[in-house]
């Protein structure tokens, strides 16, 4: 969630290399664990913005996997991040962003700059849920800014509307012309197999 969270800009990229230099600080398994699979996430975009530090960080799991000192598993892990790094991230099925999660143009982003080892308000009176008065009009501000973010889905939708309603009243039309034409063919080519219309003539002729 963190790693995705810096992906998309919403975190600066100094929280991603002080949790893993934290992680990685006294190494254990699940510390180790946790730091390759939280690399996979955020290495793309680390690349992008702050390539020296993403250097720093695995010359770090490079001198873990000498010592040795933690589990087969886990030396097995590192080389795999290291073989996902050699290949490229995207390459290996981990973008920094999917594209279909590319909403949010980058001048439009707010990124927050904060530190591990600044003091933050929980703000635990958040998971207390209370009655907003204002809940209509808080709402009607929330889809303003859901608007100039993401544009009106309304208005796609509209327009998608009216074109798919122009090609079906098109496809319609043609449609009739193909029946109307093989009407006409059907009825061009009917032959009467019967002779009704040969012994109706000879009954007029010699009777």
């Amino acid at each position: 969630f963190l790693a995705h969270l810096i992906n998309q800009g919403v975190l600066h990229e100094l929280l991603a290399l002080e949790m893993l230099i934290l992680l990685l600080e006294n190494p254990s398994d699940d510390s180790v664990e946790m730091a390759v699979e939280f690399c996979k996430e955020v290495g793309a975009y680390l690349q992008d913005v702050a390539p020296a530090g993403l250097h720093s960080v695995f010359e770090r799991f490079r001198a873990i996997l000498h010592e040795g000192a933690i589990d087969r598993r886990c030396q097995y892990m590192i080389e795999g991040l290291f073989a996902v790094r050699k290949a490229g991230f995207e390459a290996s099925g981990h973008p920094a962003v999917q594209p279909a999660l590319d909403l949010v143009e980058d001048e439009d982003q707010i990124t927050h700059e904060m530190s591990l080892d600044d003091k933050h308000d929980p703000q635990a009176i958040l998971n207390v849920f209370r009655e907003d008065p204002e809940y209509e009009a808080h709402e009607a501000q929330y889809r303003t800014i859901v608007k100039e973010l993401l544009g009106d889905d309304d208005e796609e939708e509209e327009q998608g509307g009216e074109g798919g309603a122009a090609a079906s009243g098109s496809g319609e039309e043609e449609s009739d012309d193909e029946e109307e034409q093989q009407r006409q063919q059907q009825q061009q080519d009917i032959e009467d197999e019967t002779g009704t219309n040969l012994v109706n003539l000879r009954r007029t002729i010699y009777l």
